[in-house]
C-alpha cells in the first residue's frame, strides 16, 4: 500500500512538472498537503529514474515531453485498473479507437488477455506499442494509422495520419490526457499528439477519457478539447471531490475502476 501511495505522489509531481516545467518543494507541499521531507524523498527517486533534475528548493523537468518508457513507470497500478475497466465498454461489432498513451497500452494488454463476451471488434490506433501488444494475441481486426513516427510517444502523427483518420467512422474513442481541469479542459504534453486526438474526436460518436485521478487539476502544454467534450471518464476512486462535482456539472458519466 505504501508503494502504491508513493507512486501516486510521484505521478502527481510529474503531472505538475509537465504543466510548468519546474516546481518548488514548498509549493508542492502546500498543494498536495505533504511534508517537505516526503517530497524531497520523492524528488530524489524521480531524479534517479532520469525524469527530473533537483535544484535548490525544487526540481526542473529534463524534458517537458517525458518519453514513453519512463511514463510507463509512473502510476502503473492505477493505469492498469483504468485500462482494465475500459474493456467493459467494448461490445461486439464496434469500431473503437485506442489512443497512444500508457493507459491505452494497459487497456490493450487487458484486451490481449481475452474478452469472451466480445466476438468481433475493429480496433484502430496510432499507437505503435498498442498494435505491438495486440498483434497475434487477439482475433480482432487491427488498423495502425500511418504517418511520421513521434518517438517520445511511440505514435504516428502528421498529415498522413490526419488524412487517414478523416476517413474513419468511430463508435468509441478511448482518449488519454496529460492533464485535466474543469476550466482548462483536457490537455496534453505536446502539440502534435493533441492535433491527432482532436481529429479522432471529430470522427467519433462518443469519447471516453481513460485518465487516472492524479491528472485532475493539472494543465499540460497543449489543449485538446474543453472538459465537457468528453461523455464518459474512467478514473480511479482517488479522484478529488472537485473532479467528481465538475464531471456531474458537465453531464459526464463517471466510471470507477475497481480497487485492488
Amino acid at each position: 500500500m505504501a508503494e502504491y501511495l508513493a507512486e501516486h505522489r510521484m505521478e502527481m509531481i510529474m503531472s505538475e512538472l509537465a504543466a510548468r516545467g519546474e516546481c518548488r518543494t514548498r509549493q508542492l507541499a502546500v498543494q498536495f498537503q505533504l511534508s517537505e521531507m516526503t517530497l524531497r524523498r520523492d524528488l530524489a527517486e524521480l531524479e534517479s529514474r532520469g525524469l527530473l533534475k533537483r535544484v535548490h528548493g525544487g526540481a526542473v523537468l529534463l524534458n517537458r515531453d517525458v518519453e514513453y518508457a519512463k511514463r510507463m513507470e509512473l502510476g502503473q497500478a492505477q493505469k492498469q485498473r483504468v485500462g482494465h475497466a475500459a474493456t467493459r465498454l467494448l461490445k461486439s461489432g464496434q469500431t473503437v479507437y485506442l489512443d497512444a498513451g500508457t493507459t491505452a497500452f494497459e487497456m490493450a494488454r487487458a484486451i490481449a488477455q481475452g474478452l469472451p463476451q466480445v466476438t468481433h471488434l475493429n480496433i484502430v490506433t496510432h499507437g505503435i506499442s498498442i498494435v505491438g501488444e495486440l498483434a497475434g494475441k487477439t482475433p480482432y481486426t487491427l488498423q495502425l494509422i500511418g504517418g511520421e513516427v513521434y518517438q517520445n510517444a511511440l505514435s504516428t502523427v502528421g498529415p498522413v495520419a490526419l488524412a487517414q483518420i478523416a476517413q474513419l467512422g468511430i463508435d468509441l474513442f478511448f482518449m488519454g490526457a496529460g492533464g485535466v481541469d474543469g476550466h482548462a479542459g483536457w490537455t496534453n504534453s505536446n502539440h502534435v499528439e493533441a492535433v491527432v486526438k482532436r481529429a479522432v474526436i471529430a470522427r467519433s460518436k462518443n469519447v471516453c477519457a481513460i485518465c487516472d485521478s492524479a491528472k485532475w487539476g493539472q494543465e499540460s502544454f497543449a489543449p485538446i478539447v474543453p472538459f465537457a467534450a468528453v461523455s464518459r471518464w474512467i478514473v480511479d476512486r482517488s479522484l478529488a471531490r472537485e473532479g467528481v462535482e465538475a464531471a456531474r456539472a458537465a453531464g459526464m458519466t463517471l466510471t470507477y475502476a475497481a480497487e485492488p
